[in-house]
């Protein structure tokens, strides 16, 4: 499952074009309503790949040998921020797509907008961090390579740390953090789930 969240998020990821998330307000809602259609599959895949996640890391919880507990911890967390990455898909697929096409003021869009934000944010700090405690939970787990379990520990660690603290930040590209792309928290548990799916 884990394999397959992270094949769906690749996908997700790369349906918009590029500039549409780096672009200022009124070119992005102009990008959204001329590709309405990339930007609700890209959304709807975001969806999918994140209950794909959720399974996945249940699967895990039950799975790991020596780990059990940090497996159940990275299940409880996901499963806590995950819902708040769902509602801001939510607002993308409804709340953009009506400003974009201009049946909601831009204002309301605005206010709004903070708010998703502030939900995604939520997701994306609980979720680098749950994929910490995923490879936390295979370290001396003999069916993955010990080096892939580190890994994926460190990577959701420091990926973590980043975006929480913004630090460091891509000031030209107008990025908090240089892991702040959604498509990171199911892509490095690929570490462990690969290696895992040939145990």
């Amino acid at each position: 499952m884990l394999i397959a969240a992270a094949a769906v998020g690749v996908f997700a990821a790369s349906i918009p074009p590029p500039r549409i998330f780096l672009s200022p307000e009124p070119e992005y809602l102009r990008l959204v309503r001329a590709y309405e259609w990339r930007w609700r599959a890209s959304s709807w895949s975001f969806v999918v790949s994140t209950v794909l996640m959720a399974v996945g890391l249940l699967l895990v919880a039950t799975a790991a040998l020596g780990g059990r507990a940090y497996g159940l911890a990275a299940l409880g967390i996901f499963l806590v921020v995950a819902p708040c990455w769902l509602i801001a898909l939510g607002l993308r697929l409804d709340l953009t797509v009506a400003t974009a096409n201009g049946s909601v003021e831009r204002p309301l869009y605005a206010a709004m907008g903070k708010w998703s934000g502030s939900l995604w944010a939520i997701y994306m700090v609980g979720g680098h961090f749950a994929v910490a405690l995923l490879g936390a939970s295979f370290i001396g787990d003999p069916r993955v390579p010990a080096w892939t379990a580190w890994t994926t520990a460190a990577l959701g660690t420091v990926e973590g740390l980043s975006f929480w603290t913004g630090w460091p930040r891509l000031r030209s590209l107008g990025m908090r953090s240089v892991f702040e792309l959604p498509v990171l928290v199911p892509l490095v548990p690929l570490f462990v789930a690969i290696p895992l799916s040939f145990a």
